[in-house]
């Protein structure tokens, strides 16, 4: 009877917790449905008959963006910043700033911008040239402003600093933390085999300090990207170029005359126009006749405006039709198989390659490159594929963005024509391998390596025993054969004598204007106009389209990133965050490299890979 009794309590608690359970469920369920139904239903709102565009663009300008859809969602509603700016869309959304009568004056907020390379810099420098052009005014301002900043800043019509702020910038330079001491202390060995003098992406592993041979390389590289960046700021500001270099001279003589005003000794040196609150722009700008009906400031945010047009551009049909010249983007280091954006697959680059091989619409096709190279085997992969578009009876156009040395430069062999900027930093035709090894490291802890095998060559590459010399050997006689495959290629694509290649080789990099007088590149000019090459090439005269080629995103992808993204924005979402979200900008270079490091792959540990895409 008692059993029966709390049998029925028992039985009548779990029915309560239960049902308890499934209303939670169902009130979970609702909100999630609502959430969802609030998400997708959002639309832009109506923008004001006149305002000004404020554009605030954080991080640094990349050509695609690294990583997925659906990862660059699941970041934003961690609470990561994206760290990227999407050139294309900037440029094109300062265009159609140009061109809209509702926008009255375009204001660059520069804090949170992290730069660029000097081509991206410029492509954007331009956009503004063209909206000043079009008469809507542009008025630049930071808190904080920096090189790159600084490079934009002085293409606005007037450049702000706040009362409280700082203007200071380094000029250029090409510097890594070396580690053989550290190495040595931890009883680690890191072997690295170099074709070329200055084929120093291996030298931090092995040396406490950069070689004579990188160093004599690299200076005049880092003087002619400060002289293109002084005299460009020179010329938009109004200054002499020597200005520019005694700012960095003699900054303390200028601060200490300052008082220890850094806004002051900017505004003091013609750096800047005034210094401005934010309130006070907003009313400078409010007088362009960029005021609500209140009367007050209206200002739009780039996300608003950007959301507007993809609205209006969704009800135009017919806008992916006709003769096109394919753009394939590819950025990052060169690696094995299938790779995220931001990363240079050889199969995930072939896939695209092919598309536009078989797309009757696609007349021609331009890659753009912008990386330093990786995987020796991965980059071969994709030179043959580059040729097989060529053999389908398509132009193919090489355009290089800040930097295509190396692997990089390897990719843009097979083409009809290879493009660079004057600042892009290309060569580095030299090979290197890298293999690290703890032998020493675990025989001082007391472990040991022993066993079998059938040749003496079956322990040859273990990472827990000493190298032989045998096998030292070994490696450095193919990689001098790889770098004479190098060279060969380089001497057949770009029709060169082997000696001419050699003065150029040795792993030594040029900027493009060096490069296009080697016979590296053929010509110097922007993306567009590498793309208008193609598109004559193909016959297309001026009634053609661009149509950029990227990897298919399924549908589930888009839903769950849309959903994500648009929920993140309206904070709706919100996943827990990451460690990664306090890390200092700084330091993300950093972890960059560790990464970089860490997706070496080449089956044959042999890289086409250049140190020189940080300056």
């Amino acid at each position: 009877m008692l059993r029966r009794s709390l049998g029925r309590v028992f039985g009548f608690a779990w029915r309560v917790l239960d049902g308890i359970r499934r209303g939670v469920h169902l009130v979970l369920m609702l909100l999630v449905l609502v959430a969802l139904v609030a998400i997708i239903a959002q639309r832009p709102g109506a923008l004001p008959d006149k305002f000004a565009l404020v554009l605030n663009p954080q991080g640094v300008l990349v050509e695609q963006y690294a990583g997925d859809a659906l990862e660059r969602a699941m970041d934003a509603a961690r609470g990561l910043e994206s760290n990227q700016v999407l050139l294309s869309e900037l440029v094109e959304m300062i265009d159609a700033a140009a061109e809209d009568g509702r926008v009255t004056a375009i204001h660059l907020d520069l804090d949170g911008f992290e730069g660029g390379s000097l081509d991206k810099l410029e492509r954007v420098a331009a956009a503004l040239g063209r909206a000043r052009a079009a008469g809507k005014p542009v008025i630049a301002s930071g808190a904080s402003i920096g090189q790159a900043q600084l490079y934009l800043g002085a293409h606005a019509d007037e450049l702000y600093l706040d009362p409280a702020g700082d203007l200071f910038f380094t000029g250029f330079g090409f510097y890594r933390n070396y580690f053989r001491s550290a190495l040595d202390k931890l009883s680690i060995d890191w072997h690295v085999f170099a074709a070329g003098e200055a084929k120093s992406f291996g030298d931090p592993y092995v040396r406490d300090s950069m070689s004579e041979a990188a160093r004599a390389n690299l200076q005049p590289i880092a003087d002619g990207l400060w002289g293109a960046w002084r005299a460009a700021v020179a010329e938009a500001r109004g200054l002499e170029p020597a200005l520019l270099d005694d700012y960095i001279d003699r900054f303390l003589p200028r601060l200490r005359a300052a008082d220890g005003d850094m806004a002051r000794a900017a505004l003091d040196a013609g750096l800047v126009d005034g210094v401005r609150t934010l309130a006070e722009l907003e009313q400078q700008l409010a007088e362009t006749g960029a005021r609500d009906k209140d009367g007050d400031f209206a200002g739009v945010w780039a996300e608003e405006y950007q959301a507007a047009r993809e609205v209006a551009a969704a009800a135009r049909p017919g806008d992916g039709e006709g003769a096109a010249v394919g753009l394939i983007v590819a950025r990052g280091s060169i690696l094995p198989g299938y790779q995220p954006p931001g990363s240079i697959g050889d199969a995930s680059l072939r896939e695209l390659l092919r598309q536009a091989a078989e797309d009757d619409d696609i007349r021609a096709v331009v890659l753009r490159v912008d990386s330093g190279g990786g995987s020796a085997l991965a980059s071969e992969a994709i030179l043959r594929e580059m040729q097989m578009v060529r053999d389908a009876g398509k132009p193919v156009i090489v355009s290089m963005g800040g930097v295509a040395a190396s692997g990089g430069y390897m990719i843009s062999l097979a083409s009809d024509e290879i493009w660079a900027h004057p600042t892009t930093v290309t060569g580095s035709i030299g090979v290197v391998a890298m293999f690290p090894n703890f032998g020493r490291l675990l025989d001082r802890v007391g472990i040991g390596v022993d066993g079998v095998g059938t040749h003496e060559a079956s322990d040859a590459l273990r990472l827990d025993q000493p190298m032989s010399d045998e096998v030292k050997v070994v490696i450095e006689t193919l990689v001098e054969g790889v770098y004479d495959r190098f060279k060969g290629m380089v001497a057949e694509h770009r029709e060169l004598e082997p000696e001419a290649v050699q003065r150029w080789a040795e792993g030594r990099v040029w900027l493009g204007t060096v490069a296009q007088e080697a016979g590296l590149v053929d010509r110097l000019g922007s993306l567009d106009d590498a793309v208008a090459s193609a598109a004559e090439r193909a016959g297309l005269g001026d009634d053609y389209r661009v149509e950029t080629i990227e990897a298919e995103v399924s549908f589930t992808e888009r839903l769950m990133a849309e959903l994500l993204s648009r929920g993140a924005r309206a904070g709706l979402i919100r996943l827990p965050g990451s460690w990664l979200g306090t890390v200092p900008s700084e330091m993300r270079g950093v972890l960059g490299e560790i990464r970089e490091l860490g997706e070496l792959s080449d089956p044959r540990n042999l890289y086409y890979h250049c140190f020189c895409g940080t300056y």
